[in-house]
């Protein structure tokens, strides 16, 4: 017992002695409960959905069709409807496209005759089908699911649940497509940003604590030349992970590669440079943490706020305005939606906007490495 209580004495003073982990364990579990609760405590809002409205009155001299519309722009936060002016049949196939290049998740298209059948249904009981024509972006399950679901509520909120509802969906991706098939391919730059990011923060402790990183500090290297060098053998540890989460993807979760050789050069260029995102902060991290302990704390705080604030576990839209800021500082926010635009939707293959703030990310994360790495102070 009293053996146990010397070793339990040690240890107290040891923690208390560490102001940076004091701090760390009464920062972290307040900035992780507030990014769960935030990124978890959100429901879906603001998608945007164009309405082509063709609906032309004959029997009555109101419109079922504007009843609806209004029903959706103006009693629900989900959806933020933008109306086609002056619409024509042919603008179906050219928001129908605007949908596959991402300025909308859907578009809803009423008939000509969709009052007039309604009227008929409500008004003398005639077993008139009425319907409308929606397409969704069914690349994020969640989210195409949520928009058909608001469209059926709203008409058995305006005209009654035993009207009738006939909705003609047509997804732009392949129907089958599931929600784990949409996060895995998000989930992949993830797990190399994190064994990147553990690797780098621990290599570089150990070797500070083993003397050999002052000794290269001291040397006529530059910092830079320090840091590249550190990143060249990571690197290959991230292809090899690369390499497998790919096989995995593929083979284990049935997820296809929408494309050619291009799309698997794509994936391998994005997952390389969350895997250069991870390294960087984790080198720069390392200035901070002087033990293992330190590093394992950051884990949490860092990791687990980018997982929930970067879109892979819940869609951005679920969270507050005021976290998106943060969001899109992010670089996994924007790796992620690469890979998912890459493996399921079949575009980006090369070059896509989004690679160039992960780019960014990484440049400014070498940079500051380079700046703030320091030799111990004795």
């Amino acid at each position: 017992m009293r053996m146990t209580w010397l070793v339990s004495t040690r240890v107290f003073k040891f923690i208390l002695r560490d102001k940076r982990l004091i701090a760390l364990m009464l920062i972290i579990p307040v900035v992780m409960a507030l990014v769960i609760g935030y990124g978890f405590g959100g429901e879906i809002d603001h998608v945007s959905v164009a309405i082509i409205n063709l609906d032309e009155p004959t029997a009555i001299p109101i419109s079922f069709s504007n009843r609806l519309i209004d029903y959706l722009d103006l009693k629900t936060d989900l959806v933020d409807v933008t109306k086609i002016i002056d619409p024509t049949i042919e603008d179906w196939e050219t928001i129908k496209q605007a949908v596959f290049d991402e300025e909308y998740y859907g578009v809803i298209l009423f008939p000509e005759d969709f009052t007039d059948n309604l009227a008929a249904r409500l008004l003398n009981g005639t077993a008139v089908e009425t319907y409308i024509d929606i397409f969704v972006d069914n690349s994020n399950p969640q989210i195409s699911s949520s928009i058909i679901k608001v469209v059926s509520k709203g008409f058995q909120t305006e005209f009654g649940e035993s009207m009738g509802l006939t909705i003609n969906t047509e997804f732009a991706f392949d129907e089958t497509l599931t929600q784990l098939q949409y996060m895995i391919p998000s989930i992949m730059p993830f797990a190399v940003f994190f064994m990147s990011f553990i690797l780098s923060i621990i290599s570089l402790i150990n070797e500070r604590k083993a003397g050999t990183l002052d000794l290269l500090l001291l040397s006529p290297y530059r910092k830079i030349n320090i840091i590249l060098g550190y990143m060249i053998p990571l690197s290959a540890v991230s292809i090899i992970q690369a390499t497998i989460l790919l096989l995995l993807t593929i083979f284990a979760f049935n997820v296809p590669v929408v494309g050619g050789v291009g799309a698997y050069f794509a994936i391998y260029i994005m997952m390389l440079l969350c895997g250069w995102c991870g390294m960087g902060l984790g080198f720069l991290l390392s200035t901070v943490a002087k033990s293992e302990l330190q590093a394992v704390q950051f884990i949490p705080m860092v990791i687990f706020t980018m997982l929930l604030l970067s879109g892979i576990l819940m869609p951005l839209e679920t969270l507050p305005t005021w976290l998106l800021p943060i969001s899109y500082m992010i670089p996994l926010t924007y790796g992620a939606e690469y890979l998912r635009t890459v493996m399921v939707e079949g575009t980006g293959f090369l070059w896509h906007w989004h690679i160039a703030p992960v780019v960014g990310f990484v440049v400014l994360m070498v940079l500051l490495s380079a700046l703030t790495l320091r030799e111990r102070q004795i």
